[in-house]
């Protein structure tokens, strides 16, 4: 495993996420380190193709945290030299509004906490309209995002529960995607699919295009 510390995670950003997965039968331990793969690392589709997922690049990650520092501007005079008032305090400078001027910096720190990310090699999918079906193996929740912006309306969480909700994934289950026929060239933008771990601690971003029956 390629290891390259320094890739930061914040969570913030991967807060507001979907998953899709019936209801799981194994939901796993979760009092254990998270862990979660693709296995086997295959996919396979309702027309009965199947592709291989491979690695590209693995990393250890570095879960990071930012914090606002305030510091209080004081007064100095012609030497650069703070200014100190009657009481043996440094003065501080006062703005138009009348209160005390202050400076912000943005702080950010390592946590402690640490993650593998897994970046997958690009699948090219065929250009007729699919259903797919990958198999995830864990002993934590884990979740996914719905990946369907303006650019990409042809990749989608495919909802095989009856209940309408395919928000959350728990332990051993599958992750289901289907896509629209491509009567165009080939897709040029790749849509990445991440599927983690809920706490974020392992990481899988893979990457789908589509060929075009134009090509």
């Amino acid at each position: 495993m390629k290891k390259l510390l320094g890739l930061a995670i914040v969570m913030g950003v991967v807060a507001c996420i979907l998953s899709c997965e019936d209801e799981a039968e194994n939901p796993g331990d979760f009092n254990l380190k998270a862990e979660l793969t693709l296995d086997p690392m295959t996919m396979t589709s309702t027309s009965g193709l199947t592709y291989t997922l491979e690695e590209e690049e693995v990393y250890d990650t570095v879960f990071t945290s930012t914090y606002e520092k305030i510091d209080t501007t004081f007064e100095v005079d012609a030497n650069g030299d703070f200014v100190i008032g009657p009481d043996g305090k440094k003065i501080p400078v006062i703005g138009e509004d009348g209160h005390i001027v202050t400076t912000r910096t943005p702080v950010t720190f390592e946590t402690g906490k640490r993650g593998v990310f897994h970046k997958m090699k690009l699948i090219k999918l065929e250009s007729k309209a699919d259903t797919f079906t990958i198999h995830i193996k864990s002993n934590a929740r884990w979740r996914a995002p719905q990946y369907a912006p303006t650019k990409a309306q042809w990749f989608y969480n495919y909802n095989l529960r009856t209940d309408g909700n395919s928000l959350t994934g728990n332990g051993d289950g599958y992750f289901y995607f289907r896509t629209l026929r491509n009567k165009n060239k080939t897709r040029v933008e790749p849509v990445p699919q991440y599927i983690f771990t809920s706490d974020s601690t392992v990481m899988y971003q893979l990457n789908f295009g589509q060929a075009g029956e134009r090509d």
